[in-house]
Protein backbone atom coordinates (compact mmCIF):
# COMPACT_ATOMS: atom_id res chain seq x y z
CA UNK A 1 0.00 0.00 0.00
CA UNK A 2 2.66 2.51 1.43
CA UNK A 3 5.96 3.49 -0.07
CA UNK A 4 8.88 2.92 2.17
CA UNK A 5 9.93 6.11 4.58
CA UNK A 6 13.87 6.97 3.13
CA UNK A 7 15.05 10.43 3.05
CA UNK A 8 15.22 10.10 -0.77
CA UNK A 9 11.56 9.89 -1.05
CA UNK A 10 10.71 12.67 1.44
CA UNK A 11 13.10 14.79 -0.69
CA UNK A 12 11.08 13.74 -4.05
CA UNK A 13 7.97 14.72 -2.25
CA UNK A 14 9.68 17.92 -1.39
CA UNK A 15 10.14 18.99 -5.14
CA UNK A 16 6.67 17.93 -5.73
CA UNK A 17 4.76 21.02 -7.32
CA UNK A 18 5.50 24.66 -8.57
CA UNK A 19 4.60 27.99 -8.75
CA UNK A 20 0.76 27.93 -9.07
CA UNK A 21 -0.11 24.30 -8.94
CA UNK A 22 -1.60 23.81 -5.79
CA UNK A 23 -0.29 20.48 -3.36
CA UNK A 24 -2.41 18.67 -1.05
CA UNK A 25 -1.07 17.12 1.75
CA UNK A 26 -2.82 14.66 4.77
CA UNK A 27 -1.70 13.16 7.77
CA UNK A 28 -3.58 10.66 9.89
CA UNK A 29 -3.07 8.73 12.61
CA UNK A 30 -4.80 5.95 14.86
CA UNK A 31 -3.99 4.13 17.87
CA UNK A 32 -5.51 0.70 16.69
CA UNK A 33 -3.68 -0.47 13.14
CA UNK A 34 -6.41 -3.27 13.11
CA UNK A 35 -9.16 -1.05 12.72
CA UNK A 36 -6.98 1.75 10.41
CA UNK A 37 -8.99 1.83 7.60
CA UNK A 38 -12.24 3.16 8.91
CA UNK A 39 -10.56 5.44 11.10
CA UNK A 40 -8.54 6.97 8.40
CA UNK A 41 -11.18 7.23 6.00
CA UNK A 42 -13.42 8.68 8.67
CA UNK A 43 -10.65 11.53 9.80
CA UNK A 44 -9.99 12.18 6.29
CA UNK A 45 -14.07 13.12 5.64
CA UNK A 46 -13.73 15.45 8.84
CA UNK A 47 -10.75 17.12 7.74
CA UNK A 48 -11.86 18.14 4.90
CA UNK A 49 -15.40 18.95 6.04
CA UNK A 50 -14.05 21.12 8.22
CA UNK A 51 -11.22 22.73 5.66
CA UNK A 52 -13.30 22.57 2.46
CA UNK A 53 -13.66 26.80 2.34
CA UNK A 54 -10.38 27.51 3.86
CA UNK A 55 -8.41 25.24 1.04
CA UNK A 56 -9.96 26.31 -1.90
CA UNK A 57 -10.11 30.63 -0.32
CA UNK A 58 -7.87 32.66 -2.46
CA UNK A 59 -8.06 29.97 -4.92
CA UNK A 60 -8.33 30.39 -9.24
CA UNK A 61 -11.19 28.34 -10.49
CA UNK A 62 -8.43 26.08 -11.73
CA UNK A 63 -6.84 25.61 -8.86
CA UNK A 64 -9.99 24.77 -6.85
CA UNK A 65 -10.93 22.23 -9.10
CA UNK A 66 -7.39 20.65 -8.85
CA UNK A 67 -7.81 20.78 -5.45
CA UNK A 68 -10.86 18.71 -5.49
CA UNK A 69 -9.63 16.42 -7.54
CA UNK A 70 -7.09 16.01 -4.86
CA UNK A 71 -10.06 15.50 -2.73
CA UNK A 72 -11.64 12.73 -4.94
CA UNK A 73 -8.03 10.54 -5.19
CA UNK A 74 -7.73 10.62 -1.47
CA UNK A 75 -10.92 8.91 -0.86
CA UNK A 76 -10.79 6.76 -3.68
CA UNK A 77 -7.43 5.43 -2.22
CA UNK A 78 -8.90 4.93 1.66
CA UNK A 79 -11.96 3.31 0.19
CA UNK A 80 -10.12 0.97 -2.03
CA UNK A 81 -6.67 -0.13 0.30
CA UNK A 82 -7.55 -4.14 1.35
CA UNK A 83 -5.12 -4.15 4.12
CA UNK A 84 -3.31 -1.44 6.64
CA UNK A 85 -0.55 -2.65 9.12
CA UNK A 86 0.36 1.01 9.69
CA UNK A 87 -0.63 3.84 12.03
CA UNK A 88 0.67 6.78 10.06
CA UNK A 89 -0.53 7.34 6.66
CA UNK A 90 0.65 10.37 4.57
CA UNK A 91 -0.36 11.27 1.39
CA UNK A 92 0.01 13.69 -1.20
CA UNK A 93 -1.71 14.44 -4.03
CA UNK A 94 -1.33 17.06 -7.24
CA UNK A 95 -4.34 16.50 -9.37
CA UNK A 96 -3.58 18.91 -12.35
CA UNK A 97 0.36 17.12 -12.60
CA UNK A 98 -1.46 13.94 -12.23
CA UNK A 99 0.70 13.03 -8.72
CA UNK A 100 -0.32 10.60 -6.00
CA UNK A 101 2.26 9.51 -3.35
CA UNK A 102 1.15 7.38 -0.50
CA UNK A 103 3.86 6.36 2.79
CA UNK A 104 3.42 4.43 6.26
CA UNK A 105 4.99 4.71 9.26
CA UNK A 106 4.61 2.53 12.62
CA UNK A 107 3.53 5.67 14.78
CA UNK A 108 0.21 7.88 14.38
CA UNK A 109 0.70 11.25 12.48
CA UNK A 110 -1.42 13.65 14.10
CA UNK A 111 -4.31 14.30 11.60
CA UNK A 112 -4.23 17.97 9.37
CA UNK A 113 -4.31 18.65 5.87
CA UNK A 114 -2.52 21.38 3.95
CA UNK A 115 -2.54 23.09 0.68
CA UNK A 116 0.38 24.69 -0.74
CA UNK A 117 2.67 25.58 -3.70
CA UNK A 118 4.53 22.01 -2.40
CA UNK A 119 4.21 19.09 -0.56
CA UNK A 120 4.13 19.46 3.21
CA UNK A 121 6.88 17.02 4.24
CA UNK A 122 8.22 18.59 7.72
CA UNK A 123 6.10 15.42 9.38
CA UNK A 124 8.19 13.00 7.41
CA UNK A 125 11.41 14.65 8.38
CA UNK A 126 10.09 13.95 12.03
CA UNK A 127 9.28 10.17 11.78
CA UNK A 128 13.05 9.65 9.99
CA UNK A 129 14.52 11.02 13.05
CA UNK A 130 12.35 9.12 14.70
CA UNK A 131 13.15 5.84 13.39
CA UNK A 132 16.73 5.13 13.04
CA UNK A 133 17.23 2.65 10.60
CA UNK A 134 19.73 0.17 12.89
CA UNK A 135 21.49 -2.55 11.49
CA UNK A 136 21.73 -5.38 14.40
CA UNK A 137 24.66 -8.52 13.54
CA UNK A 138 25.20 -11.04 15.87
CA UNK A 139 28.34 -13.64 15.76
CA UNK A 140 30.29 -15.53 17.04
CA UNK A 141 34.28 -17.12 15.67
CA UNK A 142 32.26 -18.93 13.35
CA UNK A 143 28.76 -17.96 12.07
CA UNK A 144 26.92 -14.39 11.46
CA UNK A 145 23.34 -13.25 10.93
CA UNK A 146 22.68 -9.73 9.78
CA UNK A 147 18.98 -7.92 10.69
CA UNK A 148 17.83 -4.54 9.71
CA UNK A 149 15.28 -3.21 12.13
CA UNK A 150 13.04 0.08 11.12
CA UNK A 151 9.95 1.26 12.19
CA UNK A 152 9.04 -1.57 14.60
CA UNK A 153 9.77 -4.45 11.78
CA UNK A 154 12.55 -6.82 12.51
CA UNK A 155 13.94 -8.43 9.04
CA UNK A 156 16.80 -11.06 8.90
CA UNK A 157 18.90 -9.50 6.21
CA UNK A 158 21.54 -12.79 5.62
CA UNK A 159 23.28 -15.80 7.38
CA UNK A 160 26.57 -16.81 6.81
CA UNK A 161 29.19 -19.06 8.05
CA UNK A 162 32.89 -19.56 7.51
CA UNK A 163 34.59 -22.72 7.96
CA UNK A 164 36.54 -21.90 11.10
CA UNK A 165 37.67 -25.22 12.60
CA UNK A 166 36.29 -26.11 16.70
CA UNK A 167 39.23 -25.27 19.12
CA UNK A 168 41.56 -28.47 19.83
CA UNK A 169 43.87 -29.21 22.73
CA UNK A 170 46.47 -31.49 21.58
CA UNK A 171 50.31 -32.28 22.04
CA UNK A 172 53.35 -33.04 20.12
CA UNK A 173 57.33 -32.14 20.12
CA UNK A 174 57.67 -29.09 22.61
CA UNK A 175 53.95 -28.00 21.95
CA UNK A 176 54.64 -27.33 18.23
CA UNK A 177 51.75 -28.88 16.95
CA UNK A 178 49.53 -27.28 19.65
CA UNK A 179 51.04 -23.78 18.59
CA UNK A 180 50.48 -24.45 14.60
CA UNK A 181 46.72 -25.21 14.92
CA UNK A 182 46.30 -21.81 17.18
CA UNK A 183 48.00 -20.19 14.79
CA UNK A 184 45.82 -21.73 12.02
CA UNK A 185 42.48 -21.13 14.23
CA UNK A 186 43.37 -17.82 15.14
CA UNK A 187 44.38 -17.00 10.94
CA UNK A 188 40.47 -18.14 9.99
CA UNK A 189 38.59 -16.48 12.83
CA UNK A 190 40.36 -12.91 11.34
CA UNK A 191 39.09 -13.62 8.24
CA UNK A 192 35.51 -14.46 9.79
CA UNK A 193 35.49 -11.46 11.55
CA UNK A 194 36.98 -9.14 8.20
CA UNK A 195 34.30 -10.89 6.29
CA UNK A 196 31.41 -9.88 8.97
CA UNK A 197 32.82 -6.41 8.34
CA UNK A 198 33.22 -6.59 4.88
CA UNK A 199 28.90 -7.69 4.67
CA UNK A 200 28.41 -5.09 7.00
CA UNK A 201 30.21 -2.20 5.14
CA UNK A 202 28.29 -3.37 2.27
CA UNK A 203 24.91 -3.26 3.67
CA UNK A 204 25.81 0.12 4.85
CA UNK A 205 26.40 1.25 1.12
CA UNK A 206 23.71 -0.55 -0.44
CA UNK A 207 20.77 0.55 2.42
CA UNK A 208 21.96 2.97 4.94
CA UNK A 209 22.00 2.46 8.29
CA UNK A 210 21.86 5.01 11.30
CA UNK A 211 22.91 3.12 14.11
CA UNK A 212 24.75 -0.25 14.49
CA UNK A 213 24.28 -2.87 17.09
CA UNK A 214 26.31 -5.93 18.09
CA UNK A 215 25.12 -9.23 19.39
CA UNK A 216 28.71 -10.67 20.34
CA UNK A 217 30.64 -12.45 23.66
CA UNK A 218 32.72 -9.60 25.25
CA UNK A 219 35.72 -11.06 24.74
CA UNK A 220 35.16 -11.17 20.89
CA UNK A 221 34.47 -7.21 20.62
CA UNK A 222 37.83 -5.63 20.35
CA UNK A 223 38.53 -7.80 17.52
CA UNK A 224 35.20 -6.70 15.93
CA UNK A 225 35.48 -3.08 16.20
CA UNK A 226 38.85 -3.52 15.00
CA UNK A 227 37.99 -4.65 11.38
CA UNK A 228 34.53 -2.54 10.79
CA UNK A 229 35.11 -0.18 8.46
CA UNK A 230 35.69 3.57 10.06
CA UNK A 231 32.10 4.45 8.59
CA UNK A 232 30.10 1.49 9.95
CA UNK A 233 32.27 2.03 13.16
CA UNK A 234 31.33 5.53 13.41
CA UNK A 235 27.55 3.96 13.88
CA UNK A 236 28.52 1.24 16.47
CA UNK A 237 25.78 2.39 19.13
CA UNK A 238 25.89 -0.57 21.56
CA UNK A 239 25.47 -4.36 22.63
CA UNK A 240 22.36 -6.45 22.87
CA UNK A 241 22.66 -9.58 24.97
CA UNK A 242 21.59 -11.84 21.76
CA UNK A 243 22.97 -15.10 20.53
CA UNK A 244 22.73 -16.97 17.07
CA UNK A 245 19.75 -18.98 18.24
CA UNK A 246 17.89 -16.54 19.52
CA UNK A 247 14.68 -15.75 17.65
CA UNK A 248 13.91 -12.91 15.32
CA UNK A 249 11.06 -12.01 18.19
CA UNK A 250 13.50 -11.86 20.60
CA UNK A 251 16.58 -10.09 18.67
CA UNK A 252 13.84 -7.19 17.99
CA UNK A 253 12.81 -6.69 21.49
CA UNK A 254 16.46 -6.48 22.64
CA UNK A 255 16.96 -4.13 19.89
CA UNK A 256 13.59 -2.00 20.10
CA UNK A 257 14.43 -1.74 24.16
CA UNK A 258 17.99 -0.37 23.46
CA UNK A 259 17.05 1.86 20.50
CA UNK A 260 14.45 3.50 22.73
CA UNK A 261 16.86 4.15 25.45
CA UNK A 262 19.34 5.70 23.07
CA UNK A 263 16.68 7.79 21.83
CA UNK A 264 15.91 9.46 25.45
CA UNK A 265 19.44 9.86 26.08
CA UNK A 266 19.76 11.45 22.95
CA UNK A 267 16.60 14.00 23.12
CA UNK A 268 18.19 15.01 27.50
CA UNK A 269 21.31 16.27 26.13
CA UNK A 270 19.80 17.72 23.07
CA UNK A 271 17.49 19.86 25.16
CA UNK A 272 20.19 20.32 27.54
CA UNK A 273 22.70 21.32 25.11
CA UNK A 274 20.12 24.03 23.41
CA UNK A 275 19.29 25.02 26.65
CA UNK A 276 22.84 25.81 28.00
CA UNK A 277 23.43 27.37 24.09
CA UNK A 278 20.31 29.32 24.47
CA UNK A 279 21.56 30.44 27.85
CA UNK A 280 24.84 31.49 27.61
CA UNK A 281 23.50 33.89 24.44
CA UNK A 282 25.24 31.23 21.87
CA UNK A 283 24.04 30.78 18.73
CA UNK A 284 20.33 28.94 19.83
CA UNK A 285 16.59 30.46 20.88
CA UNK A 286 13.71 28.87 23.05
CA UNK A 287 10.68 29.87 23.35
CA UNK A 288 7.91 30.49 21.05
CA UNK A 289 8.69 34.06 19.86
CA UNK A 290 12.11 33.66 19.68
CA UNK A 291 11.87 30.78 17.69
CA UNK A 292 9.43 32.05 15.13
CA UNK A 293 11.72 35.35 14.50
CA UNK A 294 14.40 32.90 13.52
CA UNK A 295 12.20 31.42 11.39
CA UNK A 296 11.32 34.39 9.37
CA UNK A 297 15.46 35.40 9.36
CA UNK A 298 15.93 32.30 7.80
CA UNK A 299 18.52 31.34 10.61
CA UNK A 300 17.19 28.00 11.86
CA UNK A 301 19.49 24.94 11.40
CA UNK A 302 17.50 22.89 13.90
CA UNK A 303 14.25 22.97 15.24
CA UNK A 304 13.69 21.32 17.96
CA UNK A 305 9.78 20.57 19.64
CA UNK A 306 8.12 18.58 21.49
CA UNK A 307 5.96 16.17 19.35
CA UNK A 308 3.04 17.12 20.56
CA UNK A 309 2.88 20.40 20.95
CA UNK A 310 -0.13 22.54 19.89
CA UNK A 311 0.11 26.69 20.18
CA UNK A 312 -1.90 29.08 18.40
CA UNK A 313 -0.32 31.66 15.65
CA UNK A 314 -0.54 33.41 12.63
CA UNK A 315 1.00 33.48 9.55
CA UNK A 316 1.21 35.37 6.17
CA UNK A 317 -0.10 33.84 2.94
CA UNK A 318 1.78 36.13 0.69
CA UNK A 319 5.23 36.14 2.31
CA UNK A 320 4.95 33.38 4.76
CA UNK A 321 5.91 35.63 7.79
CA UNK A 322 5.30 33.91 10.99
CA UNK A 323 3.83 35.70 14.14
CA UNK A 324 1.90 34.85 17.36
CA UNK A 325 -0.80 37.61 17.43
CA UNK A 326 -0.26 40.40 14.24
CA UNK A 327 -3.40 41.28 12.38
CA UNK A 328 -1.12 42.88 9.48
CA UNK A 329 2.26 41.29 7.96
CA UNK A 330 4.80 43.67 9.27
CA UNK A 331 6.55 42.65 6.09
CA UNK A 332 3.97 43.23 3.42
CA UNK A 333 1.09 44.54 4.98
CA UNK A 334 -1.14 41.57 4.32
CA UNK A 335 -3.76 40.78 6.24
CA UNK A 336 -2.49 37.75 8.79
CA UNK A 337 -4.27 34.29 8.59
CA UNK A 338 -4.99 32.70 11.80
CA UNK A 339 -3.31 29.15 12.46
CA UNK A 340 -4.66 26.62 15.34
CA UNK A 341 -1.25 25.28 15.19
CA UNK A 342 1.55 27.22 14.08
CA UNK A 343 3.79 24.35 14.74
CA UNK A 344 2.64 22.31 11.76
CA UNK A 345 3.77 25.69 9.46
CA UNK A 346 6.77 26.86 11.22
CA UNK A 347 8.15 23.13 10.79
CA UNK A 348 7.30 23.59 7.02
CA UNK A 349 9.74 26.94 7.14
CA UNK A 350 12.22 25.00 8.52
CA UNK A 351 12.08 22.27 6.12
CA UNK A 352 11.89 24.74 3.48
CA UNK A 353 15.22 26.39 4.70
CA UNK A 354 16.96 22.48 4.70
CA UNK A 355 16.98 22.54 8.67
CA UNK A 356 16.76 19.17 10.82
CA UNK A 357 13.28 18.86 12.45
CA UNK A 358 14.09 17.38 16.05
CA UNK A 359 11.18 15.93 18.12
CA UNK A 360 11.16 15.30 21.67
CA UNK A 361 8.46 12.65 22.77
CA UNK A 362 7.25 13.39 26.39
CA UNK A 363 7.94 15.61 29.34
CA UNK A 364 11.52 16.99 29.20
CA UNK A 365 13.47 20.17 30.28
CA UNK A 366 12.15 21.64 26.70
CA UNK A 367 8.49 22.16 28.21
CA UNK A 368 9.83 24.91 30.72
CA UNK A 369 10.43 27.24 26.93
CA UNK A 370 7.36 26.61 26.03
CA UNK A 371 8.02 23.65 24.31
CA UNK A 372 10.21 24.62 21.36
CA UNK A 373 13.48 26.13 20.46
CA UNK A 374 16.04 26.35 17.40
CA UNK A 375 20.12 26.32 16.83
CA UNK A 376 20.56 28.63 14.72
CA UNK A 377 23.12 29.26 11.20
CA UNK A 378 23.96 32.57 12.30
CA UNK A 379 23.13 34.63 15.14
CA UNK A 380 20.29 37.14 15.63
CA UNK A 381 21.13 41.01 15.70
CA UNK A 382 19.54 42.25 19.03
Amino acid sequence: MERLLTTRLVESLGNLGSEGVPVTSVYLGCENAAAAKQEFLAQFKDLTGKSNAMMSKGRSHSQKASIKGDVEICTQFLENIRKVDVRGLAMFSCSEKGVFESVGVAMPFRPHIIVADSAAVAPLYAALDEFKRIAVCVLDRREAKLYEYFMGRMEEVKVFTDNVPGRVRMGGWSGYEQARIARHIASREFVHLKNVAEILFEQFKLRGFDWLFLGVRSELREDVEHVLHAYVRDRLKGYIDAGLSDSVGQIGKLTRQMAQDLKARENRQLVERLAGAAGAGGPAVTGLRKTLEALNAAAVGMLVVRSDLVRNGVHCGKCGHLGIKSRTCPLCGENMTPAANIIEIAEESAASLGAEIRHVNGESHLDDFEGVGAFLRFPLGK
